[in-house]
């Protein structure tokens, strides 16, 4: 079972001060002007060679591009499966028999999931965590189900530096059940998991973008077909300073027209503290991603811009 334990990360010395007047929002409201990253980290080739030895001596981004290259074919195979959504916590079993539907074009068997994550959140919330293997009830909130979330242990141990090797598996999609390791996993914020274990599958920076800033989704760019892996992120060079600006307008205009000038402000909270659950959870894990952490910077400097937009409006 996996767990976490309380890391204080450092905050960035610059602060963004915002006024204390409105009612909705805690006196003295101070959020740091930029996201803190712990000290990098590379990711366990040890744990690597052994889910799949013949890529011990494969770099690691070659690993990552691969994998993200098979993100349909995952998707279609966990069509093919029968998975519950969530299992009360008190009861998760070691292990869970999962259905597998026939048909005569099988995805193949890499793409299959290999374990199955039962997601809880930590009660600290001040800081991110680092997993370790403890005791699962100990720490947890207090939802009675846990959420089940299928996944690759290749992709997880190919971007999460710090969580602990999963338990063995070796499923076959050959017959009509596959018995995949059911793991319980305590992160900072289990609402935010799904996008970022999404993010790591999928490496779509728009969609990524358009979680934590769902109101301006429609109006984002699209990601390029073919994303670079080394220097400045090519999704992330379609933002210039002007376009920031304007996301940080829409999303103000956005938040006063869902709640009203005076519930505006913490509304844009809301969007703050999304961005914030995901950094904790990608400190906790340990995932130093270039473009997983650039988007995490564009929506965390949209959502200050409309945030000091809104609280000046308030002070005419």
């Amino acid at each position: 079972m996996f767990q976490v334990a309380s890391r204080p990360a450092p905050f960035a010395p610059e602060m963004l001060s915002l006024p204390a007047h409105h009612q909705h929002v805690p006196p003295s409201l101070q959020l740091p002007r930029t996201l803190a990253r712990p000290s990098f980290n590379e990711v366990s080739r040890q744990t690597i060679a052994s889910l799949e030895p013949e890529l011990a001596n494969v770099p690691f981004e070659y690993i990552r591009n691969h994998l993200a290259g098979q993100a349909n074919e995952m998707l279609a195979a966990l069509k093919l499966l029968s998975i519950p959504s969530s299992l009360p916590r008190s009861r998760l079993p070691p292990i869970i028999d999962v259905p597998v539907r026939p048909t005569s074009h099988s995805p193949s068997s890499s793409a299959f999931p290999t374990h199955i994550l039962a997601i809880s959140s930590s009660k600290s919330a001040s800081s991110p965590n680092t997993p370790t293997a403890a005791s699962f009830a100990q720490y947890t909130s207090t939802p009675a189900t846990a959420p089940l979330y299928p996944t690759h242990a290749l992709v997880l141990a190919t971007h999460c530096t710090l969580l602990p090797a999963l338990p063995p598996s070796h499923p076959s999609n050959r017959t009509a059940t596959m018995s995949l390791p059911l793991v319980p996993l305590t992160v900072p914020s289990a609402e935010t998991f799904p996008v970022l274990h999404a993010y790591l599958h999928t490496k779509r920076t728009d969609t990524l973008l358009g979680a934590l800033l769902p109101s301006l989704a429609s109006v984002l760019p699209p990601a390029p077909a073919a994303s670079g892996s080394k220097g400045r992120a090519p999704y992330v060079s379609q933002f210039s300073s002007d376009s920031l600006l304007c996301l940080a307008q829409a999303l103000a205009s956005s938040a006063s027209a869902h709640a009203g000038p005076q519930g505006a402000l913490a509304g844009l909270m809301n969007h703050a503290k999304r961005v914030n659950a995901l950094w904790r959870n990608v400190c906790a894990l340990g995932v130093f991603d270039a473009e997983l952490w650039a988007v995490m910077d564009i929506a965390w400097e949209v959502v200050l811009a409309a945030l000091t937009r809104v609280a000046e409006r308030e002070r005419v």
